[in-house]
């Protein structure tokens, strides 16, 4: 009796007045989920709760709300400022009891998809989920070049070789490519070549099995991309002990092996020649010539 006493004052009733506010809160949140098109469906068909359900769960619900409408306008992996980094909030009926789960989010588990499909990769993240429908296809050069993307895809056996000047797209058209083989066809690697090399030529000098073990891997590899190549480093050595035993385990089985580069084959090999000799130079321009069948420049062909 003294507690009522002390909820009342001139005639007040704060536990009334508590209570109709919470009803009212509790109105208003459901009313927010049931216009949410992003939430609502999953309330509505997939757990199919009801409205007494749906207030009795309703934290787990705005949490979900929540991490819903975060998720989609998502800051990337790197700025995930989520209780549950790289987690969704998901939930699940079992019963008549609503519980929740954590699974690994989308953009989680593209990038474990994407580190599985390379040995390495030198292209930037924002071509992580591109394809050969990223590339558009309005543009005569650019259908040619596409054609023998899909020629090669099916087994053609012919080596890409795309040049132009920088910001091109070349090497993006190349990212797109390789994306859709590695999906099909198992782990490839995107090397930017002057790193490719250098490391190689360090391993082959002070970690011989090291190099042989990477050397392995890039030739049997479902496709190899040089990016950047002409730019390298030149040397003899590098010549005949990293990059033409690569092309030519790569050639003999038949594997895809792709260029992007700022130069021709003749501009290549004239580079080439003042280093390893203009016999090896012509044997450099032979498999070129031979593998790639012919040079797409990409200069002027927008591809996206």
């Amino acid at each position: 009796m003294e507690k009522m006493k002390l909820d009342r004052k001139d005639g007040f009733d704060r536990r009334k007045f508590e209570s109709e506010e919470v009803k009212s809160l509790l109105s208003a949140s459901l009313s927010e989920l049931k216009n949410d098109p992003l939430v609502y469906p999953v309330i509505s068909q997939q757990l199919k709760l009801t409205r007494s359900e749906a207030e009795t769960y309703i934290g787990a619900l705005l949490d979900f709300q929540e991490d819903v409408h975060y998720c989609a306008s998502c800051p990337g992996l790197e700025n995930c400022t989520k209780p549950h980094p790289h987690f969704s909030l998901r939930l699940d009926r079992e019963g008549g009891v609503i519980t929740r789960h954590y699974d690994p989010c989308e953009k989680m588990l593209s990038l474990a998809s994407f580190q599985s499909r390379y040995i390495r990769c030198s292209f930037p993240a924002a071509w992580r989920d591109d394809s050969l429908k990223s590339i558009e296809r309005s543009k005569s050069a650019r259908n040619a070049l596409l054609l023998a993307m899909s020629n090669s895809l099916k087994g053609s056996g012919q080596w890409l070789w795309l040049n132009g000047k920088a910001g091109s797209g070349k090497s993006f058209m190349l990212a797109c490519y390789a994306n859709y083989l590695t999906t099909k066809k198992g782990p490839g690697a995107f090397c930017d070549t002057g790193l490719l090399l250098s490391e190689l030529k360090e391993k082959s000098i002070k970690d011989h099995e090291d190099f042989e073990s990477l050397m392995n891997s890039l030739s049997t590899c479902s496709v190899l991309v040089f990016d950047d190549f002409g730019n390298e480093y030149k040397t003899e050595y590098v010549y005949t002990s990293v990059l033409y035993p690569l092309l030519s385990a790569r050639d003999k089985a038949d594997l895809p092996t792709c260029f992007a580069s700022d130069f021709s084959f003749k501009q290549i090999v004239s580079m080439y020649q003042s280093k390893i000799g203009e016999e090896r130079a012509t044997q450099l321009l032979e498999l070129l010539k031979r593998r790639c069948v012919k040079e797409y420049d990409v200069t002027g062909i927008a591809v996206h």
